[in-house]
């Protein structure tokens, strides 16, 4: 698809990217899915379709277990203990999308500084990026703290933002690349524009308040090139859309 550029955004060229992890960097829903699958069998609450549990990826996990599962107080702590012991034994079993790699080392050559912006716990995002080289790729980490705390998206660009200067970034125009709604009202509650990812698991009606919308990550790849005004070099063979 072709993505437009609104009239005066390219004034000011972007100084960085932040970018999400599930299903922006990772193809991780299937093994979320499972995870909240099992959650609910081993809490013995209601099973849910795959479908129906798809609103789950995304946001913190105490916001999903309260907010769409319904659960409170201590069953919310316990079927994030039961959740995050069957994900971590998974999680690595996501692979990263095509083009990714590619995208990262692009941004990398043409000196964008980059962040990972994720409502996941920030240790955990850690090692996903570390197994699947990722980590080398980026700038800086930013998510959750241990405890959970700080995953609300607004809260994750404003940590990323305090870690891209901590390393000497210019941040004076941030763009959050993510796939769901939250990613979008997110970075605009925290002053950002956002570029939605339509391979993620959020569709283009979820994302019609992002400013920009792209189909693949080699389409990402062009357009950050026009919005950085900075040479990304063309996507080859193994990331064209």
């Amino acid at each position: 698809m072709d993505t437009l550029t609104p009239p005066g955004l390219l004034e000011t060229p972007v100084t960085a990217v932040l970018l999400d992890l599930d299903g922006a960097l990772i193809d991780s829903g299937p093994t979320i899915l499972d995870s909240f699958s099992h959650t609910l069998a081993q809490l013995g609450l209601p099973a849910r379709s795959r479908e129906e549990l798809g609103v789950l990826i995304g946001p913190p996990l105490h916001e999903g277990f309260s907010q769409h599962l319904g659960l409170e107080g201590q069953a919310v702590d316990e079927a994030v203990r039961v959740y995050r012991s069957h994900y971590t034994e998974h999680m690595h079993e996501a692979p990263v999308y095509d083009g990714v790699p590619e995208l990262l080392d692009a941004l990398a050559a043409a000196g964008v500084p980059t962040c990972l912006a994720t409502s996941k716990r920030e240790d955990i995002a850690l090692r996903i990026l570390e197994r699947n080289g990722l980590a080398r790729r980026l700038t800086a980490v930013a998510g959750a703290d241990p405890s959970d705390r700080g995953g609300r998206k607004a809260e994750v660009i404003a940590q990323a933002r305090r870690r891209l200067e901590q390393a000497g970034a210019d941040t004076s125009r941030l763009v959050h690349v993510g796939d769901r709604v939250h990613d979008v009202q997110g970075a605009h509650e925290a002053g950002v524009e956002c570029v939605g990812v339509l391979w993620g698991y959020g569709g283009a009606e979820e994302l019609a308040g992002a400013e920009w919308l792209v189909g693949s990550p080699a389409q990402l790849r062009r357009l950050l090139a026009r919005l950085t005004g900075l040479p990304l070099g063309e996507p080859g063979p193994e990331d064209r859309p």
